[in-house]
């Protein structure tokens, strides 16, 4: 089976909208075990959207379409469907009952601008809209099935729920599933990593992987397209789903951080719940970076007690006690220094754990001894404290302090899930 999302309107491809819709449709699809094939944008022009219409026809068996549907002289959708399946465009009658319906519960009336939007192809099936004003239509051209639904992101989700997946899981016969496994990886390039899982293909019959790097991070996925069958045939295919995730973690050098696609700050957080400990963090270079990451997820205030984002030197004396002779004999950058931050921060909340960071991020600020990407970080634990310096020169001053982050969660993962 091959799925389609075509995303209608300028404003897309003009870049003043995000085209969130394309990316929650295919993970809709997905969920339904449909794969999809291609997204495709198009402006709002009644020639452009009739032409990709009548092209995604002769090759899709399913297309959802958003955009295009309301009021205004820019939604034509409607209009370049009837042309490209050569068809009358007619008031729809059940389209217009809707309209009505929903109009009058909101106070309104239906005025000749409105009714615009029940003007449909004369083959089109309504689909009712129960968030907004517009109505969606379902009709087939060639071998496809289309779903015409609005662009506003809430108006579609609802009707994409209400009347899109019921009609498509009557069409088709939907026993297959997708099967997808995640990995998120930490300390290694992407050409490493693909490097490193050379040969999955042919160990795995019929599965395949997935990239995406997101800096500093590589997710792997393992994607396994099951044709259905019997629960005995379900479990064969989660056994070998396991048999290759096992594999692929055993290759990645001990570089994976989550084994279902969590990040890292997450995972982290999953730890500190699990084991009902506590964080502080001290930072410098990082700017309140990695408190900002941690908080992030959602549950954090359950082991997140404390930051203090000590910048200057008198900061460090002041706020955490870092003692001024530490200062004066190795500077604000060194392991010492950073230790100190981490037990400081421990110690001021109380907390299980500490983490610290104190470097260079750049673009200036280095010394032949000291140049940019330096970076130490000390962590303070139940039976640890230590601290130890990096190098990290990305030569951007946001990957730098995203790298010196990262790399603190990191250490204090390991750590958590060794206890």
């Amino acid at each position: 089976m091959i799925a389609e999302i075509l995303s209608t309107g300028d404003e897309v491809l003009l870049g003043d909208i995000i085209d969130t819709n394309s990316s929650f449709l295919c993970g809709k699809l997905k969920e339904m075990g449909i794969p999809v094939r291609q997204i495709t944008a198009v402006g709002d022009g009644v020639a452009d959207i009739s032409n990709t219409l009548g092209q995604i026809a002769t090759r899709a068996d399913i297309c959802l379409v958003t955009g295009g549907l309301g009021p205004t002289r820019d939604d034509l959708t409607a209009k370049a469907c009837a042309k490209a399946a050569k068809e009358e465009l007619v008031l729809n009658p059940r389209a217009l009952e809707t309209m009505t319906l929903y109009f009058k519960k909101m106070g309104f009336e239906v005025n000749r601008d409105n009714k615009k939007q029940a003007m449909l192809p004369a083959s089109a099936s309504v689909l009712v809209n129960r968030k907004g004003t517009a109505p969606g239509f379902y009709m087939v051209m060639d071998q496809c099935h289309f779903f015409f639904m609005p662009g506003v992101p809430s108006e579609m989700k609802f009707m994409l729920e209400d009347e899109v997946k019921p009609r498509i899981v009557n069409i088709f016969d939907l026993t297959r599933e997708i099967f997808i496994e995640r990995l998120t990886i930490f300390g290694l390039p992407e050409s490493r990593v693909g490097a490193l899982l050379e040969g999955f293909e042919n160990k795995f019959s019929g599965m395949h992987l997935g990239f995406r790097a997101t800096f500093p991070f590589i997710e792997v996925k393992i994607v396994y397209p099951w044709e259905g069958g019997s629960k005995d045939c379900r479990d064969t295919a989660e056994r070998q789903m396991d048999a290759a995730r096992e594999w692929a973690v055993l290759s990645l050098e001990n570089k994976v951080i989550s084994l279902t696609g969590q990040s890292l700050e997450q995972e982290v957080g999953r730890l500190l719940k699990e084991k009902k400990h506590t964080l502080a963090v001290a930072e410098s270079c990082t700017g309140g970076l990695i408190s900002n990451l941690v908080t992030d997820v959602a549950g954090s205030s359950d082991y997140f007690l404390f930051s203090g984002v000590t910048y200057s030197n008198e900061a460090k004396m002041n706020i955490l006690k870092v003692a001024q002779k530490t200062l004066e004999a190795h500077g604000a950058v060194h392991e010492l220094t950073a230790l100190e931050m981490a037990m400081g921060a421990k110690k001021a909340a109380n907390a299980h754990w500490s983490i610290s960071t104190t470097g260079i991020a750049g673009p200036g600020g280095g010394s032949d001894d000291k140049p940019v990407g330096t970076v130490c970080i000390g962590i303070a634990g139940p039976g640890i404290e230590t601290a130890k310096k990096y190098i990290f020169n990305f030569g951007d001053r946001t990957r730098n302090k995203k790298m010196f982050a990262a790399t603190a969660l990191e250490l204090l993962r390991r750590r958590l899930a060794d206890l």
